[in-house]
């Protein structure tokens, strides 16, 4: 398929489009690199990948990659615990899911995430969830967006040692939020369950947290919807 290059340990993406995955893979790695200005939709239709150097799925450069979870289809990622990279100085991917741009995930199948490095799912840019039945357990963050992230529809559960969703951008004044509009999410976090810089808005949401830390963190506007954010109880986690 032109745009798709398969090697002992890359599956290799270089041209926009959509691509179905499917099967296992033991030490592999999903390379997303189409360019700024171009968009990739990943099908995933039952995957099991494991990295034992880095992440298996690694966006590198498109203007924006949708992630779709193929109805009634498991997929599992599992991540290194320790990643290699070819560059000293490099610091990225650093999530089981990393992507440098904006990420999109979709669809009613079922994605379990088993981050052992770092964060479970990752962008530089703006997260968004809009379904999806997705359990995510991260050595540090379970998802994690530099600018944003958004969730309007999906189950997504958290387990985390450090943050269950956060956000740090202090830079650009129409970044650094979370929203949640939609769903059903629960957060096992050691630290914080919701951490963000500018704003945390959560409505027509069912959000469960059980933290550290405290539920919701941010210095800025917290908009809550009575009755949308509870604590998760011991026999739910």
């Amino acid at each position: 398929m032109d745009g798709l290059t398969v090697g002992d340990r890359e599956v290799k993406i270089t041209k926009p489009g959509s691509y179905v995955l499917s099967g296992t893979w033991n030490d592999g790695q999903i390379l997303v690199d189409v360019g700024k200005e171009s968009e990739a939709i990943l099908i995933l239709d039952g995957v099991n990948i494991t990295n034992t150097k880095s992440a298996p799925i690694y966006i590198k450069s498109a203007e924006k990659v949708k992630i779709e979870l193929a109805d009634g289809k498991d997929n599992v990622l599992t991540d290194a615990e320790f990643y290699e990279f070819e560059n000293p100085q490099e610091n990225k991917p650093n999530a089981c899911i990393y992507s440098r741009d904006d990420i999109t995930i979709k669809g009613n199948g079922s994605l379990t995430v088993n981050a052992n490095f770092n964060n479970g799912i990752g962008t530089s840019n703006d997260l968004k969830i809009t379904g999806g039945n997705i359990t995510v357990k991260a050595f540090n963050n379970g998802l994690k967006g530099n600018d944003s992230v958004t969730i309007s529809g999906g189950n997504i559960d958290i387990t985390s040692e450090a943050d269950g969703i956060k956000v740090d951008n202090t830079e650009e004044a129409h970044k650094g939020f979370v929203n949640i509009t939609g769903g059903r999410i629960k957060i096992k976090a050691r630290n914080d369950g919701i951490d963000s810089t500018r704003s945390v808005t959560v409505n027509n949401a069912e959000v469960k947290v059980s933290a550290g830390g405290e539920n919701v963190k941010c210095e800025g506007i917290v908009n809550i919807a009575e009755g949308c954010i509870n604590a998760l109880e011991s026999e739910e986690f």
